[in-house]
């Protein structure tokens, strides 16, 4: 049985104080991944020939530093807001998730390699089925999951 995920995946069922917490910790989680690579940044940099940078920015903050800090900024706020018209502009008022064509009875039947009507019924309109292959990987028995063993299969998907 497939592990469901350890992480709420709907945050609208999270109460507002799980939703301010989880974002607490990703916002924790961001600044510290973007400390561990500051030393990398600051090598390539002065490998460039930009070491001047911390000069400037950190041991000495003149008028050019908060200069280019602004530079920097605005920099980053055109490059974001121009991807975000973009893709505003690209995907606005379309619907992107389309749904599948329709598939016919014959279709489904020839997929599963059953002929029997009786089958073919359980496979279109049952939600849980249990499905016995042969080795061959050929469909061999199928038989609809009754509330007892639901029950079951929910006592031994829990029981470690």
């Amino acid at each position: 049985m497939r592990a469901e995920r350890p992480i709420i995946y709907h945050p609208e069922r999270q109460s507002p104080k799980q939703r301010f917490t989880t974002q607490t910790l990703k916002a924790i989680a961001l600044a510290i991944w973007l400390y561990i690579w500051i030393p990398l940044l600051s090598t390539i940099l002065w490998v460039m020939g930009v070491h001047v940078t911390y000069t400037h920015l950190v041991r000495a903050p003149e008028h050019k530093s908060w200069l280019l800090i602004l530079i920097i900024m605005m920099t980053c706020n055109v490059v974001v807001s121009s991807w975000s018209i973009y893709n505003y502009t690209r995907f606005a008022g379309k619907n992107r998730r389309r749904g599948s064509a329709p598939v016919s009875h014959e279709t489904v039947g020839k997929s599963f390699g059953v002929s029997d009507p009786e089958t073919l019924s359980l496979l279109l309109h049952e939600r849980r089925l249990n499905l016995h292959f042969d080795n061959a990987g050929m469909l061999v028995h199928v038989e609809p999951l009754v509330a007892e063993d639901k029950a079951e299969q929910l006592e031994e998907s829990v029981s470690p």
